[in-house]
Protein backbone atom coordinates (compact mmCIF):
# COMPACT_ATOMS: atom_id res chain seq x y z
CA UNK A 1 0.00 0.00 0.00
CA UNK A 2 2.74 2.41 1.02
CA UNK A 3 4.26 1.99 -2.89
CA UNK A 4 0.25 3.18 -4.08
CA UNK A 5 0.52 6.24 -1.92
CA UNK A 6 4.29 7.05 -3.36
CA UNK A 7 3.05 6.76 -6.78
CA UNK A 8 0.24 8.99 -5.72
CA UNK A 9 2.37 11.63 -4.50
CA UNK A 10 5.18 11.25 -7.42
CA UNK A 11 1.88 11.53 -9.84
CA UNK A 12 1.03 14.70 -8.13
CA UNK A 13 4.28 16.13 -8.03
CA UNK A 14 4.71 15.85 -11.31
CA UNK A 15 1.45 17.84 -12.56
CA UNK A 16 2.75 20.49 -9.76
CA UNK A 17 5.76 20.75 -11.75
CA UNK A 18 4.17 20.61 -14.97
CA UNK A 19 1.40 23.64 -13.75
CA UNK A 20 4.67 25.58 -12.69
CA UNK A 21 6.65 25.12 -15.90
CA UNK A 22 3.10 26.33 -17.46
CA UNK A 23 2.61 29.31 -15.35
CA UNK A 24 5.67 30.12 -13.63
CA UNK A 25 3.83 32.89 -11.52
CA UNK A 26 1.41 30.87 -9.42
CA UNK A 27 3.97 29.59 -6.92
CA UNK A 28 4.23 33.27 -6.07
CA UNK A 29 0.79 34.21 -5.47
CA UNK A 30 0.12 35.54 -8.73
CA UNK A 31 -3.28 35.05 -10.88
CA UNK A 32 -2.47 32.76 -13.74
CA UNK A 33 -1.53 34.20 -16.49
CA UNK A 34 -3.54 31.88 -18.48
CA UNK A 35 -6.47 34.02 -16.06
CA UNK A 36 -5.84 37.10 -16.87
CA UNK A 37 -5.43 36.67 -20.11
CA UNK A 38 -9.10 35.25 -20.80
CA UNK A 39 -10.06 38.30 -18.41
CA UNK A 40 -8.61 40.59 -21.23
CA UNK A 41 -10.02 38.60 -23.92
CA UNK A 42 -13.70 39.02 -22.10
CA UNK A 43 -13.27 42.76 -21.52
CA UNK A 44 -11.96 43.07 -25.37
CA UNK A 45 -14.80 41.11 -26.04
CA UNK A 46 -17.27 42.65 -24.40
CA UNK A 47 -15.86 46.48 -24.92
CA UNK A 48 -15.80 45.84 -29.09
CA UNK A 49 -19.57 44.05 -29.16
CA UNK A 50 -20.78 47.52 -27.89
CA UNK A 51 -18.83 49.21 -30.40
CA UNK A 52 -22.04 48.88 -33.05
CA UNK A 53 -23.97 50.41 -30.75
CA UNK A 54 -21.63 53.33 -29.69
CA UNK A 55 -21.01 53.98 -33.75
CA UNK A 56 -25.20 54.03 -33.85
CA UNK A 57 -25.69 56.14 -31.33
CA UNK A 58 -23.01 58.59 -33.21
CA UNK A 59 -24.69 58.66 -36.62
CA UNK A 60 -28.36 58.67 -35.54
CA UNK A 61 -29.18 55.13 -35.46
CA UNK A 62 -31.30 54.35 -38.65
CA UNK A 63 -32.45 51.47 -36.75
CA UNK A 64 -35.79 52.57 -35.49
CA UNK A 65 -38.36 50.85 -34.13
CA UNK A 66 -42.55 51.32 -34.31
CA UNK A 67 -44.60 50.81 -31.66
CA UNK A 68 -47.91 50.10 -33.10
CA UNK A 69 -51.07 50.16 -31.24
CA UNK A 70 -54.51 48.50 -32.26
CA UNK A 71 -56.83 51.07 -30.91
CA UNK A 72 -60.82 50.74 -31.92
CA UNK A 73 -60.50 54.20 -34.35
CA UNK A 74 -57.41 53.26 -35.89
CA UNK A 75 -53.94 52.41 -35.66
CA UNK A 76 -51.53 54.69 -34.03
CA UNK A 77 -48.39 54.26 -34.98
CA UNK A 78 -44.93 55.53 -32.52
CA UNK A 79 -41.32 56.08 -33.59
CA UNK A 80 -38.69 57.70 -31.46
CA UNK A 81 -37.03 59.91 -33.89
CA UNK A 82 -34.88 62.74 -31.91
CA UNK A 83 -33.23 65.72 -33.29
CA UNK A 84 -35.79 66.07 -36.26
CA UNK A 85 -37.96 69.04 -37.92
CA UNK A 86 -41.04 67.95 -39.03
CA UNK A 87 -40.34 69.11 -42.56
CA UNK A 88 -37.29 66.38 -42.25
CA UNK A 89 -39.73 63.90 -42.54
CA UNK A 90 -41.79 62.11 -45.74
CA UNK A 91 -44.51 60.03 -45.29
CA UNK A 92 -46.17 58.79 -48.73
CA UNK A 93 -48.82 55.87 -48.81
CA UNK A 94 -48.16 54.04 -52.22
CA UNK A 95 -50.49 51.29 -53.08
CA UNK A 96 -50.91 49.49 -49.75
CA UNK A 97 -46.84 50.02 -48.71
CA UNK A 98 -46.72 53.07 -46.10
CA UNK A 99 -43.22 54.60 -46.61
CA UNK A 100 -41.42 56.64 -43.64
CA UNK A 101 -38.14 58.38 -44.92
CA UNK A 102 -36.32 60.89 -42.81
CA UNK A 103 -33.26 62.95 -43.95
CA UNK A 104 -31.06 65.56 -42.31
CA UNK A 105 -27.80 66.94 -42.51
CA UNK A 106 -25.63 69.68 -40.54
CA UNK A 107 -22.68 71.32 -41.96
CA UNK A 108 -19.89 73.12 -39.13
CA UNK A 109 -17.46 75.29 -39.74
CA UNK A 110 -14.77 75.84 -37.35
CA UNK A 111 -11.68 77.88 -38.26
CA UNK A 112 -10.06 76.16 -41.30
CA UNK A 113 -12.07 72.93 -40.86
CA UNK A 114 -15.31 72.01 -42.27
CA UNK A 115 -17.23 68.90 -41.10
CA UNK A 116 -20.66 67.34 -42.70
CA UNK A 117 -22.79 64.99 -40.91
CA UNK A 118 -26.19 63.45 -42.67
CA UNK A 119 -28.58 61.06 -40.85
CA UNK A 120 -30.78 59.45 -42.97
CA UNK A 121 -34.00 56.58 -42.37
CA UNK A 122 -36.06 54.74 -44.28
CA UNK A 123 -38.94 52.50 -43.04
CA UNK A 124 -42.04 51.13 -45.54
CA UNK A 125 -43.78 48.52 -44.32
CA UNK A 126 -47.34 47.09 -45.79
CA UNK A 127 -50.95 48.91 -43.81
CA UNK A 128 -53.24 46.18 -42.60
CA UNK A 129 -56.89 46.40 -45.07
CA UNK A 130 -59.54 48.02 -43.82
CA UNK A 131 -57.46 51.75 -43.36
CA UNK A 132 -59.19 54.60 -44.46
CA UNK A 133 -55.84 55.82 -46.53
CA UNK A 134 -57.85 59.16 -47.45
CA UNK A 135 -57.32 59.89 -43.67
CA UNK A 136 -53.99 58.83 -42.97
CA UNK A 137 -52.15 61.55 -40.93
CA UNK A 138 -48.74 62.17 -39.47
CA UNK A 139 -47.29 64.62 -36.22
CA UNK A 140 -43.89 65.35 -35.15
CA UNK A 141 -43.59 66.44 -31.45
CA UNK A 142 -41.13 66.50 -28.84
CA UNK A 143 -38.66 64.00 -30.70
CA UNK A 144 -41.67 61.16 -31.60
CA UNK A 145 -43.50 60.79 -35.06
CA UNK A 146 -46.75 59.46 -35.05
CA UNK A 147 -48.65 58.43 -37.81
CA UNK A 148 -52.26 57.98 -37.10
CA UNK A 149 -54.65 54.93 -39.77
CA UNK A 150 -58.01 54.94 -39.12
CA UNK A 151 -60.13 52.36 -39.59
CA UNK A 152 -62.80 52.12 -41.97
CA UNK A 153 -66.74 50.75 -40.95
CA UNK A 154 -65.91 47.65 -41.82
CA UNK A 155 -62.21 47.65 -40.15
CA UNK A 156 -63.46 48.60 -36.76
CA UNK A 157 -65.53 45.22 -36.57
CA UNK A 158 -68.32 44.76 -34.45
CA UNK A 159 -68.83 43.75 -30.86
CA UNK A 160 -69.99 40.25 -30.37
CA UNK A 161 -71.73 39.45 -27.15
CA UNK A 162 -70.56 36.51 -25.11
CA UNK A 163 -73.91 34.61 -23.60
Amino acid sequence: MSTAVTKKNDKEEGRKNTELALNPWQGMGFPSITRMRQEFDELLGRFFSDVPALWSAERGDDRWSFDVEDTPNAYVIKAEAPGFEPNDFSVDLRGNQLVVQAKRSQQKQEKDQESFTSTQFYRAMTIPEHVDTAQVSATYKDGVLQLSLPKTEEGKGRKIPVK
